[in-house]
């Protein structure tokens, strides 16, 4: 559906806004959504490449399906949910970013996270 697809890189270009604001209408609570991982925060240089992908992938799908899933009554506040960074654990704030330029930059890891966030969320286009 093309409709999907517009909704899924609208949300994926909002992520990579990096704006603050996730949470109930009102609160300025960060998302905590992260990727189940086995290596704490500060082994980022243990984890293979694959694997921080995986986890940025997978971190960055599970909290778009969240914000999809939710019912907003304010357009900003559904804007502030989609705009908000969740949690990558293992991942330190510059590999993060690099990601997330890549979504911009890269269309083979954009559809990449495309495919992961139907998967996560459930939902197929065609």
């Amino acid at each position: 559906m093309i409709r999907s697809r517009v909704l899924l890189t609208i949300a994926a270009l909002a992520v990579t806004a990096g704006l603050a604001g996730c949470g109930d209408e009102g609160s300025k609570t960060p998302a905590k959504i992260s990727a189940p991982s086995t290596a704490g925060p500060s082994a980022s240089a243990s984890l293979t490449p694959e694997r921080m992908e995986t986890i940025f992938l997978d971190t960055t799908a599970a909290h778009l399906c969240s914000v999809q899933s939710r019912v907003y009554t304010d357009p900003a506040a559904m804007a502030d949910a989609y705009a908000s960074k969740p949690l990558y654990t293992g991942l330190a704030d510059a590999q993060v970013e690099q990601y997330q330029q890549r979504v911009i930059a890269d269309p083979a890891f954009a559809e990449r996270l495309t495919a992961q966030i139907q998967a996560t969320c459930g939902t197929t286009t065609g």
